[in-house]
């Protein structure tokens, strides 16, 4: 095996760690033992994925161990009480008992999804993540976060559920999709712009990244991790400072649903939103221009627009699906702006033109 890191995300009992490197699958008998865990082994993933990594995984795991696979459809439509049902039923009638383990193979959508059934099934089963995407190794799989959407808006219905570990094999990442890859690229920006040394590394490595150097992504890879991970146990409910991992997510959680949750995907509908807490940041006269001109820099170097060109795009039809936001206060709506690179601020705002003038901005692009 080689060389590999491990970061600690320091959460008193829940504390665990998130492996990082390269060819890492053969960790995993030896995690599942480290805790009060039997013989089974339920892996969660989706096609694609399970394709590509899913004999890999088994592979580590002799036959002294019972394991048990589930493909669930792929995408955000997966996300839904119907599915999570599906896992219920698998999990039930392959007598899971609740010593077994849940490991979810793929990206944020599987993480989400089979972590709250993990959280959920017998009141809590044991948890390890192997997120696939590059989006899901430097968020989604950090942190506890779990759930499922509903009708009227993404991640109304979750948990904090921490995973025992998180195996971030950075190798995965050469199988990924371009378009999937830059979605995760989406993510990373948002944490250059909370952090001034990522963001200063990013404007002068960003070319390498997108190539996929190797050296590269484990950098960055591992540099969004400590900076969640310091994030995460210094606020594990989301009471204060992990608000500002919201950074372009409100916008980009309404947009998703105005578009059913089918034609733009997570990163992308998050760079989207960065661009519209950037004009708003601007209009609040919140951020100086020579940070707004980087800023636009580095997020003009991923190619992002709004489905069909925008054609038919209607920001009157999203402003209301932001006002069903898990943040929205006193009927406020708390956003995150950007101050400048490394700072940003919680902005309880309620002026409406505000939020329909930054949308109509991304006809623009």
């Amino acid at each position: 095996m080689d060389a590999y890191n491990k970061i600690n995300v320091e959460l008193g009992p829940n504390r665990y760690m998130i492996h990082v490197g390269q060819n890492l699958f053969q960790l995993l008998p030896h995690l599942v033992r480290t805790g009060p865990a039997n013989s089974q082994i339920a892996i969660i993933s989706v096609p694609p994925v399970s394709t590509l990594y899913l004999e890999k995984v088994r592979s580590e795991f002799d036959n002294s161990w019972q394991v048990y696979q589930l493909d669930i459809p792929d995408g955000e439509g997966s996300k839904s009480t119907i599915v999570l049902q599906e896992i219920y039923t698998w999990l039930i009638q392959n007598r899971l008992e609740r010593n077994c383990t849940i490991l979810s193979l793929g990206g944020g959508v599987v993480g989400d999804l089979a972590g709250y059934a993990a959280a959920t099934y017998l009141r809590g089963v044991n948890l390890i993540h192997i997120p696939t995407s590059l989006l899901a190794q430097v968020d989604s799989s950090i942190g506890g976060k779990v759930g499922i959407n509903h009708r009227l808006g993404k991640n109304l219905i979750g948990s904090f559920y921490q995973p025992r570990a998180v195996v971030t094999d950075i190798t995965v990442i050469g199988t990924l999709a371009q378009e999937e890859f830059l979605c995760g690229v989406g993510e990373v920006i948002k944490y250059a712009v909370l952090n001034k040394n990522l963001f200063e590394y990013l404007e002068k490595n960003l070319n390498r990244l997108l190539i996929r150097d190797q050296s590269t992504l484990l950098q960055v890879i591992e540099r969004c991790i400590k900076i969640k991970a310091r994030i995460v146990g210094a606020d594990e409910k989301e009471q204060g400072i992990r608000a500002n991992l919201n950074l372009g997510h409100t916008f980009g959680h309404a947009l998703e649903k105005y578009y059913k949750f089918k034609i733009l995907k997570h990163g992308q509908a998050v760079l989207l939103g960065l661009y519209c807490t950037l004009h708003i940041s601007q209009v609040l006269k919140q951020i100086k221009p020579d940070m707004v001109e980087r800023i636009k820099n580095l997020l003009a170097q991923i190619p992002v627009t709004l489905p069909a060109g925008g054609k038919n795009f209607s920001p009157a039809k999203i402003v209301p699906l932001m006002q069903t936001d898990k943040k929205i206060r006193d009927g406020k709506i708390n956003l995150i702006l950007i101050q400048e690179i490394g700072r940003v601020i919680k902005y309880p705002l309620s002026d409406l033109k505000i939020l329909l003038q930054s949308l109509e901005s991304l006809k623009s692009l």
